[in-house]
């Protein structure tokens, strides 16, 4: 399955990536590539938590990106 990952870089210097579709998923790490990998296995431990207690999976239908003016 694909997730869409929001990924930003903190102040402090750590980047922070989470998914809007399972909202309890939230990682971090000292580099991008750190970041993606952590919140690669918060997913798969998300999902197999909601499978086992018989929880939805939800599923994307698409992500957009808009431009808005500011």
């Amino acid at each position: 399955m694909k997730y869409t990952v929001i990924t930003r870089k903190a102040p402090d210097g750590f980047y922070i990536a989470s998914c809007p579709l399972i909202p309890e998923a939230q990682a971090q790490g000292e580099t991008y590539e750190e970041c993606l990998a952590s919140i690669k296995e918060v997913l798969e431990l998300c999902l197999e938590y909601r499978r086992e207690r018989g929880e939805e999976i939800p599923e994307e239908v698409g992500a957009s990106q808009v431009t808005v003016a500011i």
